[in-house]
């Protein structure tokens, strides 16, 4: 009778997402991973926002194989893709390092936080945790198609026999769960008013304080209609679910009127560029027709 128990959980957090957890993700094992995989008998279940690898307790010998030879280290690799083709917009920007990946791996990493062994040293993967796409490290993990189109980061658990001997022990060990953070990208969020309330008296606020917005003029924009741009003063998150609460505003007369009780938040699907302090930026467009 088959038996199977956790080895180990590999997870990916997200700072774009509500509660944290990136769906949508495919962990993808290497040719020599999959040989391990199915040479000891392992198996792999999916879960939210990562996987679990799981073995049958009662064939754990060639899993202890593997880990006993000391020509080639018990290395399960996985390249991890995702279905949905704007994860890279809603990432932090600084992890886009040209010819390079991210590359994680578990040795001598036992910090315990959450109950998770997080897999970098800050608190969000950055730039220092990619190398690059002709590392000698890449050799045997990524095809030639893959260092022009590289996944979106790779993955190496390196496990012993005293890994094997803590998950199979009869204590009640419970089995490492590794963790992957990654921060949301931040962007400039700008602001298109059209429409009858697009007058000059017009300002947006921010209830909380966060934010401010500076007033860049008129624009025409679909090659005819002029509207009103406001752009944050610095880049904001772009997230799924944001909390912030920006108002349309008019002041007349000395007096103070709420025009738009809450205007709509950035979305990634309007993502344009433009030149910021003399850099080229990231812009989410935000139209508004009033």
């Amino acid at each position: 009778m088959v038996n199977y128990a956790s080895l180990f959980t590999i997870t990916v957090e997200h700072g774009f997402y509500e509660d944290g957890v990136v769906r949508g993700l495919n962990f993808i094992p290497t040719e020599s991973t999959a040989r391990v995989i199915g040479n000891a008998g392992l198996l792999l279940k999916p879960v939210i926002g990562g996987i679990t690898v799981m073995y049958d307790r009662k064939d754990r010998e060639s899993l202890q194989l593997y880990a006993e030879d000391n020509t080639e280290p018990l290395n399960l690799v996985f390249k991890v893709v995702a279905d949905d083709t704007t994860f890279k917009s809603r990432t932090d920007a600084s992890l886009e390092v040209e010819s390079a990946v991210l590359f994680f791996d578990s040795s001598e990493r036992d910090e315990l936080i959450d109950d998770r062994i997080k897999l970098h040293d800050g608190k969000y993967a950055t730039m220092i945790d990619t190398i690059r796409l002709d590392s000698s490290q890449l050799t045997e993990i990524l095809s030639r198609g893959e260092r022009y189109r590289p996944p979106l980061l790779v993955v190496n658990i390196h496990m012993t026999e005293n890994d094997l001997m803590r998950v199979d022990s009869d204590n009640e060990v419970v089995p490492k769960h590794y963790c992957i953070r990654l921060k949301e990208r931040e962007v400039f969020w700008k602001y298109y008013l059209l429409g009858r309330l697009a007058s000059e008296n017009v300002y947006l606020s921010d209830l909380d304080s966060n934010a401010a917005f500076v007033f860049l003029g008129k624009e025409t924009v679909g090659g005819q209609r002029e509207a009103l741009t406001f752009r944050t003063t610095k880049k904001l998150s772009l997230k799924a679910n944001p909390n912030y609460r920006f108002q349309l505003r008019e002041k007349e007369n000395g007096s103070d009127k709420v025009l738009i009780k809450r205007l709509p938040m950035a979305q990634i699907a309007r993502l344009g560029r433009e030149v910021i302090d003399g850099r080229n930026e990231v812009v989410s467009e935000i139209y508004i027709n009033c």
